[in-house]
């Protein structure tokens, strides 16, 4: 009885709160409310959710809307209603999701030609469950909370320069279940992981180039630590600087040259300890990491419809360190690793226009790597190569397609045939080929389109012996007849095709095997929306998705939203049923019925 009576007063005090915006609204051409010389307007939506969930663990990590009160969206902007006077021209300030496991914030205050402030956040509660309590695991579990907040500020002292300083700051908290061998149960472990961002960069004209620099400075601190029968305390921080010089220029009317570099330097240490009760083991480490990346792009014009882009990467990385173990009952160890790797990358490319309409782009791209290692461990049994000598060559064709033949039709098209090392994202040797093919068309009916998207990505580790193939078809449709102008339809259909090919070594019979992980997925979503009378609006959206092959699972999410939309308030009411069936694992199925309820005003 006290729930109900906690809710009935909940939906009061939603009702009570839009009393503070009950201005009526105003014409068209004149949103908003003046006052001290700004226009004001926004917009509030406040609301309860109601749930009735059977199968809580899956529904966290796939839905997670939870009851309770809920500020769905709130905005609030204003505009300089006299012109240059003043240290302001613009403000506003966006939320959503307040109550929800990912509330998101905005705010910018900005002056025309002289400066701009942006302040943003993002959170998000992250639940996996994987856990099965058996010997062996390699399931993992997690209960935590991700945060991101950034702040930058941007300086015009110039029309043509631009200074801009700004902070970036994320971490995750929370729980993790961590597997050991050695204990049949995985082990708790508390989550604290912190990161920073300082910068300060400009752009700027100097003798006929235009030149941006950027210097960072990153921070990183783990200090996670696990508990139970195999305590574990981590205590790493990393500083990584890095420095940014990019350029560009023109030569003549038909050369274009583009020149950037980029270097960053990273120095930490990590310092474990292990079950510090009996004095099992303690660690140190310590390392150095420096990476460089030189970048040129050169262009030609050989015709109004004929350019030659020719693009070269250099980059190399290097790491050397040294940890020292001191294990009980034995003699202190010490060891030093040493990583270096560098690479060469070049593009030819033709582009040629033949008509407004249509540009395609043909070349070759080639890759040289050379990798040496010191003290690495490898394990035999994962059937990949020693990294002390590794030179890897790869090479490909690139090409590109955009071409629109008539108004109502689209076509674009890539393929990558040799997507290699990337200094920005990964160091491994693996290569990747990428297919795209998009189509968008108009039909002769009325405000009735379709598109379709074809990707294929194929990813092949010749180390480790595996390839991936996967591959989507997506065809999406939208149309607003002319006959019922307030009806909106649109439905969208997704094919994706996974083909997983590993060598695995197997004990019985003491050799490797080739495995084959495959799976496919049927993914239908749709919505129907229309203004029924007067303000008086509904949509109705669903979508279903069904996997087989290595996952078999079925889930399906529905929902039905009326709405009165007029110029006191509108009332939104939602109803939703989602549920997930997993043939695998049973218990991870889940069944949910939710009911929202909230008030919308728009000023």
């Amino acid at each position: 009885m006290k729930g109900y009576l906690l809710r009935i007063f909940f939906f009061l005090l939603c009702i009570s709160f839009f009393h503070l915006f009950s201005v009526s609204s105003a014409p068209a051409e004149d949103t908003g409310v003046k006052m001290e010389g700004f226009q004001w307007g926004g917009s509030v939506e406040l609301g309860y959710r109601f749930t009735d969930i059977d199968g809580r663990n899956r529904y966290k990590e796939v839905v997670n809307l939870r009851d309770g009160l809920k500020l769905f969206d709130f905005s609030i902007w204003g505009k300089n209603l006299e012109g240059e006077k003043g240290f302001v021209d613009y403000v506003g300030l966006n939320a959503s999701g307040i109550g929800d496991p990912f509330p998101r914030g905005r705010l910018q205050i900005k002056k025309n030609k002289t400066y701009d402030l942006v302040v943003t956040y993002k959170e998000y509660k992250y639940f996996f469950d994987r856990e099965d309590n058996t010997f062996f695991t390699d399931n993992h579990n997690f209960n935590m909370r991700s945060r991101r907040g950034t702040l930058t500020l941007s300086v015009f002292p110039k029309e043509d320069v631009r200074l801009n300083v700004g902070y970036s700051h994320s971490q995750r908290d929370g729980d993790a279940g961590v597997p050991r061998l050695t204990f049949p149960f995985s082990m708790e472990q508390d989550l604290k992981e912190r990161f920073n961002e300082y910068f300060i960069s400009a752009d700027f004209p100097v003798g006929g180039w235009d030149l941006h620099v950027k210097q960072s400075f990153w921070n990183f601190e783990n200090k996670n630590k696990m508990s139970g029968p195999q305590f574990e305390k981590r205590d790493e921080n990393v500083n990584t600087y890095v420095s940014t010089v990019k350029a560009h220029t023109r030569f003549g009317e038909r050369w274009d040259f583009d020149a950037g570099y980029i270097f960053a330097h990273s120095e930490g240490r990590a310092d474990l300890t292990a079950a510090p009760e009996i004095g099992v083991m303690s660690g140190k480490g310590r390392f150095n990491f420096n990476t460089h990346v030189i970048e040129m792009g050169l262009s030609y014009l050989f015709r109004t419809d004929l350019i030659l882009h020719a693009d070269y990467r250099f980059h190399t990385i290097n790491q050397d360190g040294r940890s020292n173990t001191d294990p009980f009952l034995a003699a202190p160890a010490s060891s030093d690793t040493k990583y270096n790797l560098f690479a060469h990358t070049g593009t030819f490319q033709l582009e040629y226009v033949p008509r407004e309409n249509l540009t395609m782009r043909a070349g070759y791209r080639i890759q040289y790597r050379d990798i040496e290692g010191e003290n690495f461990a490898v394990n035999p049994f994962d059937g990949g190569k020693h990294p002390d000598d590794t030179r890897i060559v790869a090479h490909g064709w690139v090409a590109s397609a955009d071409w629109k033949p008539y108004k109502f039709l689209t076509f674009f098209g890539e393929y990558q045939g040799a997507n290699f090392d990337n200094p920005y994202t990964r160091i491994s040797p693996e290569s990747q080929n990428i297919a795209k093919v998009r189509v968008k068309y108009d039909t002769p009916i009325q405000n009735l389109s379709f598109k379709g998207t074809v990707l294929w990505k194929r990813r092949h580790n010749p180390d480790q012996k595996f390839r991936v193939d996967t591959r989507d078809y997506i065809l999406t449709a939208v149309y607003q007849p002319v006959f019922i102008p307030k009806l909106t339809i649109d439905a969208s259909f997704t094919y994706e095709k996974i083909l997983d090919r590993k060598n695995v070594f197997n004990f019985i019979p003491f050799s490797f095997e080739t495995f084959f992980f495959n799976s496919s997925a049927l993914i239908y979503s749709g919505g129907i929306s229309y203004d029924i009378y007067k303000g008086l609006g509904v949509r109705l959206n669903g979508s279903y998705a069904k996997t087989m092959g290595e996952n078999s699972q079925k889930y399906a999410d529905g929902t039905l939203s009326f709405w009165y939309k007029n110029k006191w308030v509108t009332p939104i009411l939602t109803l939703e049923r989602t549920y997930l069936t997993d043939r695998v694992n049973r218990h991870d199925s889940f069944d949910a019925n939710l009911i929202t309820f909230s008030l919308r005003k728009e000023f």
